[in-house]
């Protein structure tokens, strides 16, 4: 694997693992952006979970070798992260949110595809 898709994972990591929390942990500003997005305190929390075990699943793979078990959950976590993100960004375009609001959702889908990209080359 190479070193730019080593880099990424852990940067996709620490990113996800860090918004995942904030989610779980629905403080005021979550709060304020589920409300906006249209979603309950509970299923936003379960979209933080889901952040945080993809993140989880990203760092177990990072080592791996491409062909193995663990290199594969590691492909399939990013793009299922990668997907989380696209989705994110169509919640905040139809919630006509401006740009800086999904941006950082932008960022990481865009690193998770490339990530997903470097690992299987």
């Amino acid at each position: 694997m190479s070193v730019i898709a080593s880099l990424l994972s852990i940067v996709l990591f620490l990113a996800f693992v860090t918004s995942g929390a904030q989610k779980i942990q629905f403080n005021p500003y979550t709060s304020a952006v589920a409300q906006r997005l249209g979603f309950s305190k509970s299923s936003y929390r379960r979209i933080g979970i889901l952040e945080v075990i993809g993140a989880v699943a990203v760092l177990v793979g990072l080592a791996s070798p491409r062909g193995s078990a663990l290199g594969i959950v590691n492909v399939i976590a990013s793009s299922v992260l990668a997907v989380v993100m696209l989705i994110a960004v169509v919640f905040h375009l139809r919630s006509n949110d401006p740009f800086k609001s999904y941006a950082p959702a932008l960022v990481l889908f865009v690193l998770a595809v490339l990530q997903v990209i470097f690992r299987m080359a």
